[in-house]
């Protein structure tokens, strides 16, 4: 159970930015944005993610029910259906960026999305820690990556590359922001890092075919148990929902950008039976295929 259920919530799809200018990834100053969207001060959430990198003032956010100080040099992570509220930020400014999961997913791994976005949630015995003040030296690669990002958001256009640019550069950060955080939390273990890395090319290689628990244990000569205690610990979830979020990214990356049909697709993603795949997806996203199809393929450019 999400623990915001018994309160009033807010939920928003990417669809409600209305200044999107690149398909799957948001970019505005943290001010601009307030500005444009300021029902946005209040407790909500949403089912993209989110980096905040502040470069001034002194202030606080709030994450899951707790505070926390942001000032010059201090970036935020925030996971999809993380509660979270602007309220308190009235004297800082940054910058913002927002992107889907498909957008990154597109080219790069789902599992390394979900370990950096692992560091914002309390998991076992780690302490969450959403928010961390950087260095200098560590600040100055980040905001020129963001900066970077700006510059292909803004010059965005139908006949070039800055979709396919700017998740590369997302990639570089996130890979950066890894590193970051693991110094920080102490969360990770050489033998851990490694199975992931090698989990991460199985899933990628192996998920349509291979959805049983069985075929990645036995590659890794380990129990059941143990590789979902690992999953929990760095992904808050265990390998079959890893499994089953891989396979609906796929099943919504062809909805959208071709024209095979639903009953096509489910055979293409080794789906029992059409009926079966619609009870997934929808179990999954809340709408069958056809109408996530209809409502979602008008927003692509």
């Amino acid at each position: 159970m999400h623990p915001h259920e018994n309160i009033e919530r807010s939920l928003y799809h990417f669809s409600f930015l209305r200044d999107i200018k690149v398909h799957g990834i948001y970019y505005n100053s943290f001010t601009r944005y307030l500005s444009l969207y300021p029902f946005m001060r209040k407790e909500h959430f949403h089912d993209f993610y989110t980096i905040l990198l502040f470069t001034k003032g002194q202030s606080n956010i709030r994450i899951n029910n707790d505070s926390y100080e942001v000032n010059a040099q201090t970036i935020c992570l925030i996971a999809p259906n993380q509660m979270h509220s602007f309220e308190g930020a009235c004297d800082v400014e940054g910058e913002v960026f927002f992107f889907c999961q498909d957008y990154y997913v597109e080219e790069f791994s789902f599992i390394r999305l979900l370990n950096i976005f692992s560091y914002t949630s309390s998991i076992g015995n780690n302490t969450g820690q959403p928010c961390i003040k950087l260095s200098g030296k560590d600040f100055d690669p980040l905001i020129t990556i963001l900066k970077s990002v700006q510059q292909e958001y803004d010059t965005s256009a139908p006949d070039n590359n800055a979709a396919v640019i700017i998740r590369s550069l997302l990639n570089i950060m996130l890979l950066k922001l890894t590193g970051l955080y693991e110094t920080g939390s102490g969360k990770p273990n050489i033998n851990d890092n490694t199975l992931i890395h090698s989990l991460s090319h199985l899933v990628e290689s192996y998920f349509i075919q291979e959805q049983k628990l069985g075929f990645y244990t036995s590659s890794f000569n380990i129990s059941e148990k143990h590789l979902n205690d690992i999953c929990n610990r760095h992904f808050n979830c265990g390998l079959k929902k890893i499994l089953q979020d891989r396979l609906m990214q796929e099943s919504r990356k062809l909805l959208l950008s071709s024209e095979l049909s639903v009953s096509e697709i489910a055979y293409k993603l080794n789906f029992e039976d059409n009926s079966y795949f619609t009870k997934v997806f929808k179990n999954s996203t809340g709408l069958t295929p056809k109408r996530f199809r209809d409502m979602h393929k008008k927003l692509i450019p």
